[in-house]
């Protein structure tokens, strides 16, 4: 089979590798990750499509969900007793990806947050609930009839 990377140096690069892994445990979009690498190794053809590469070659993900449940349970339950205890889920996830180097998918740290502290969550105002209004029984008259009222209204101010 040939050779298809055209430059295949970049697989043996230890520096390459952890700086990626550094870029994403700070949760950095492609583009500005991308930015990063373009000027740090510039002897490297960087692309986003050559960076998805080299992503999965190296095997980091942003989200991890083969985590240890137990380690989220304690990471989480350490940030509620310090001041992160006012944090909502998002901002939690974020914080236990930065300090504790757990790469979790945000719906596992709503259940460890739920299970760990219901009270916490109803205080900071409907996490997880929809913005959307409930939908009403109430009955509008239709389009036709402020329609009809529009029409004479136009009839009257336009002499024909």
């Amino acid at each position: 089979m040939a050779e298809r990377i055209r430059n295949p140096e970049w697989q043996n690069d230890e520096a390459v590798r952890s700086d990626l892994l550094k870029y994403v445990r700070q949760n950095l979009q492609r583009n500005e990750i991308l930015d990063f690498v373009k000027l740090d190794y510039p002897m490297y053809a960087w692309s986003l499509r050559s960076l998805g590469r080299q992503l999965q070659f190296f095997g980091i993900k942003y989200t991890d969900y083969e985590v240890d449940l137990v380690a989220v349970k304690s990471a989480v339950k350490k940030e509620l007793q310090g001041p992160g205890k006012l944090l909502g889920y998002r901002a939690m996830q974020q914080k236990v990806r930065e300090l504790h180097g757990l790469d979790v998918p945000r719906d596992l740290v709503y259940a460890v947050m739920e299970e760990a502290d219901p009270q916490g969550l109803e205080a900071r105002g409907g996490v997880g609930q929809s913005n959307r209004p409930r939908r009403t029984n109430a009955f509008v008259a239709g389009v036709s009839s402020g329609l009809s009222c529009d029409i004479q209204m136009f009839n009257g101010i336009l002499p024909l």
